[in-house]
């Protein structure tokens, strides 16, 4: 679609943001076409559809899928979930095996691996091409590390040139285990009036941490004798670094990403993680952010199961993660009412309506390898984004 404003005159090379960005609905209907319609989107982990017919339902961006695993042939498949006759989803649980799906509104049926299979009363339809009538299936699938990605583009980069650097780190955590990782603890979900982009910025955000979970450092405080050491390093320790890792990808690592530790919780990851536009790692889970409107999105907080532990130590991460990320955890609510709900009401104000994303602009370094590399505590990851953003949103990269 054609917007009415250039996007590359949102971001300023002196990395002002232009409010629109969270709010207007006719960035939001652009970024559906130009990002979750061209890039490669992350669906699941090979975990969830391990065996032939699992399926798991999620979204690619906005629209509603099926990741299966075909019954015959073993091939994943992302399905879009919609019936071709009247446009009802055909599968409505989150995960299962099956080898078909049935509409409920007029029992039309399809093989899990999306082919239709019969049609009821069908004696009315003499003129159907059948052959034609499947469950539309994205073109392209593919996986790295167990984490299965999509694209509803035919043709563009590879998944393995898109993550680029990003793939170091999705190769960390598949080693999280000592068989690996799994994702079968579920997960819990949370939505929120606001912009979808808010919550994949704030994941990456440890400019925030000291002021948003104030309390969280007080109690942490009282618990150790002492003032945590997590805001020092955030602040003076230069083990502790944002990196812009290229194609809107970017990290911030806790020392050594092999071995390093944010002086968090059990389970927790040596970094965060985002790979563009809406994969995110922090602490022991994977985040799945789901825009749904300018105003609206929904995330997917998934606990990442250590395979080879034992069912004890895979309970205590995932206690100690609802401890902080839970409904009612020490983290994850302060960061939903001051980060989105604070912010979006924020938003309505239109005067000067530019933000600041410039912090450590000027400290920031080029390493050998291409990424850049700022200060733990610097916007780094903000501004690695955001030229992603631009970038798929057809304006020049140029800041």
């Amino acid at each position: 679609m054609s917007l009415t404003v250039d996007p590359g005159t949102l971001i300023t090379e002196d990395w002002r943001l232009h409010g629109s960005v969270y709010t207007d609905p006719e960035i939001f209907a652009a970024e559906r076409e130009r990002i979750f319609g061209k890039c490669w989107l992350y669906v699941a982990h090979e975990s969830e559809v391990r065996e032939p017919g699992d399926y798991k339902t999620t979204f690619a961006g906005t629209q509603p899928v099926i990741v299966a695993r075909g019954s015959d042939d073993g091939e994943v498949r992302v399905l879009i979930n919609r019936c071709r006759h009247r446009g009802a989803t055909v599968c409505q649980d989150e995960k299962g095996s099956a080898n078909f799906f049935r509409c409920a509104y007029h029992g039309w049926t399809y093989r899990n691996n999306g082919d239709l299979r019969g049609i009821t009363y069908d004696d009315a339809y003499t003129t159907l091409d059948r052959s034609k009538l499947g469950l539309v299936r994205l073109p392209r699938v593919d996986s790295y590390a167990g984490f299965i990605f999509a694209s509803f583009a035919e043709e563009g980069p590879s998944l393995d040139e898109y993550l680029g650097h990003a793939k170091r780190y999705l190769d960390i955590i598949a080693r999280q285990g000592p068989e690996g990782i799994r994702l079968s603890a579920g997960a819990h979900n949370l939505t929120y009036e606001g912009n979808w982009k808010l919550q994949v910025e704030n994941t990456i955000d440890n400019y925030h941490f000291g002021f948003v979970h104030r309390s969280f450092m007080e109690v942490l405080a009282e618990r150790i004798g002492q003032a945590p050491p997590i805001m020092k390093k955030i602040l003076h320790d230069p083990t502790w670094r944002t990196i812009d890792l290229g194609n809107g990808h970017a990290v911030h690592e806790f020392g050594d990403p092999e071995t390093g530790n944010n002086q968090g919780q059990l389970g927790d990851l040596p970094f965060n993680l985002i790979v563009f536009p809406n994969l995110c790692f922090v602490g022991a889970q994977l985040r799945h952010v789901l825009p749904k409107r300018a105003n609206k999105t929904v995330v997917r907080l998934y606990p990442i199961m250590h395979e080879g532990e034992s069912d004890e130590q895979n309970a205590a991460i995932l206690r100690t993660h609802e401890g902080f990320y839970g409904p009612a955890g020490m983290g994850g609510p302060d960061d939903i009412e001051i980060a989105f709900d604070r912010v979006t009401d924020g938003m309505e104000a239109t005067e000067d309506d530019w933000l600041v994303l410039s912090r450590g602009l000027e400290r920031e370094r080029r390493a050998e390898d291409g990424t850049i590399v700022g200060h733990a505590a610097d916007e780094v990851p903000q501004r690695a984004f955001y030229r992603g953003w631009l970038a798929a949103m057809g304006a020049e990269v140029n800041r």
